[in-house]
């Protein structure tokens, strides 16, 4: 099996079979009572590359492994068949008995709980498909270079095939997602890859670049439509709903006919669920935040660019950046030049230096491929693989970036730095050249604060974010 030597190592380090009295699992933890915890080797037991994080607790020795936690279990039990010969009652007690000790007390706990659930969510979910959203972000890179640099035209049949594909991954987003906060949830996988598939429709595409864009239900009740394309809070609040109204269509509908009418009640449900209720939400907070972005900017540059750098990200997290982007759209067309688009460009940058310093410092191996595939996207001007696949993951990480971000977005804002296209990040400078007079102080500002960004994240990352020992549960956002 894919663990067996892991399986075999956790064995030797815990004493060896003669020291297991029982092993059980809940969904992240390998949970033993040994009969001398003094034989295990806790220190070379979390070196291990399937280790998060040791811990002791309730009598039991607690070996925490995340997700993979089931097929390591089973490689154990393949190599030791008795412990499988367990009670089935003392799983169920082990599970209730950690269930009340991690339920939270009080407003803020359960706040705080409810937030780490959903970025526990919302990462498990998007990590199968870090690596093609790299990759997508790489290549969009590489194509922006050589159109940069005159070696190949935006209008020719393989840039439009080629950036198209990589253009795929975050145009689909909703339906990947869909599929996998559902798996990761418990709800329906490919209903959920469906009400993904309906955000993105063509006619509710269509109807969301409408200048009115709403449908009318009943009388004078109408929804407004926003583009949902590359949205990733909808899809996955929808996934959290989807498990409790499956439970209780099953419940309502005779079991005979479930197959049928579960998926599509279900669809409809959660489809106006998004429609009347999140949508409007998520339109009301981003044009609210649009506004005080817009208003702060025009305040003071220095205090503006610092607040706009160090929370951009989080606004990407949960899908408020998308009405900035008319607002860029607008300022280019009307300006010509944007500040908005242009403190963008400097997260993107402090955002790969975050994910490079990870993989520079990390013994990982996997840590130090995603860094620098993340860490190179970033640079092409997309976050998402360094923001879901590490960010999210590591909080001291993500507060090193806000710190970082708001120095570059406050050099910034003082330097009254701007934008003359929509490519930022490193491989969009030619857009900070400006178009009627060449290289000037603007670019100049596009090197100055791009770089105290990327210089300021990378080294508060790299001495005071992460370390290989920090990749425990309780470091985890």
């Amino acid at each position: 099996m894919k663990y067996t030597n892991d399986a075999k190592q956790i064995i030797s380090l815990v004493g060896g079979n003669d020291n297991i009295n029982t092993l059980i699992h809940c969904m992240t933890r390998l949970r033993f009572t040994l009969k001398d915890e003094s034989k295990a080797k806790t220190s070379e037991i979390e070196k291990l590359d399937v280790t998060i994080k040791v811990m002791k607790a309730q009598g039991q020795y607690q070996i925490v492994i995340g997700n993979k936690v089931t097929d390591v279990y089973d490689s154990i039990i393949d190599l030791l068949p008795r412990l499988a010969a367990e009670d089935q009652g003392s799983k169920e007690e082990t599970n209730k008995t950690e269930t009340a000790e991690e339920k939270p007390q009080g407003f803020i706990a359960t706040f705080k709980h409810g937030y780490d659930e959903f970025i526990g969510v919302l990462t498990a979910s998007m990590m199968p498909i870090i690596g093609v959203l790299a990759g997508s972000g790489i290549t969009k890179g590489i194509l922006a270079g050589l159109v940069s640099a005159n070696l190949l035209s935006d209008k020719s049949g393989i840039y439009l095939l080629i950036n198209t594909m990589a253009d795929t991954i975050f145009y689909f987003l909703p339906v990947i997602l869909g599929f996998t906060a559902a798996k990761k949830l418990g709800s329906d996988p490919i209903a959920l890859a469906v009400i993904g598939a309906f955000l993105i429709h063509p006619n509710i595409i269509g109807i969301a670049a409408n200048k009115v864009p709403e449908v009318s239900l009943w009388g004078d009740f109408a929804v407004k439509i926003m583009n949902y394309s590359g949205s990733v809070f909808p899809i996955i609040v929808a996934a959290w709903l989807g498990k409790y109204v499956e439970k209780y269509l099953k419940k309502a509908i005779p079991e005979m006919i479930q197959g049928i009418f579960v998926p599509i009640i279900e669809i409809i449900i959660l489809s106006f669920a998004l429609l009347l209720v999140v949508a409007p939400i998520i339109t009301v907070l981003s044009k609210g935040l649009a506004n005080g972005i817009s208003g702060l900017l025009a305040f003071n540059g220095i205090i503006g660019g610092a607040i706009y750098g160090a929370f951009y990200p989080i606004l990407v997290v949960f899908g408020l950046h998308w009405p900035l982007i008319p607002i860029v759209i607008n300022d280019l067309a009307v300006n010509g030049q944007s500040v908005i688009c242009a403190l963008t460009s400097i997260t993107a940058v402090g955002i790969a230096g975050a994910v490079l310093a990870v993989a520079v410092k990390t013994k990982k191996k996997k840590f130090e491929a995603l860094g620098y595939s993340a860490g190179v996207s970033a640079l092409c001007g997309i976050s998402e693989p360094s923001l879901y696949g590490i960010l999210l993951k590591y909080k001291k990480v993500f507060y090193m970036t806000m710190i970082g971000n708001a120095l570059g977005g406050a050099v910034a804002g003082g330097m009254h730095l701007v934008i003359y296209g929509f490519t930022g990040s490193l491989i969009g400078f030619p857009s900070f050249i400006n178009p009627k007079a060449g290289i000037d102080s603007n670019f100049t500002a596009y090197v100055v604060s791009h770089l105290v960004a990327f210089v300021a994240v990378f080294v508060l990352t790299y001495l005071f974010g992460y370390s290989d020992k920090m990749v425990s549960s309780d470091q985890e956002v």
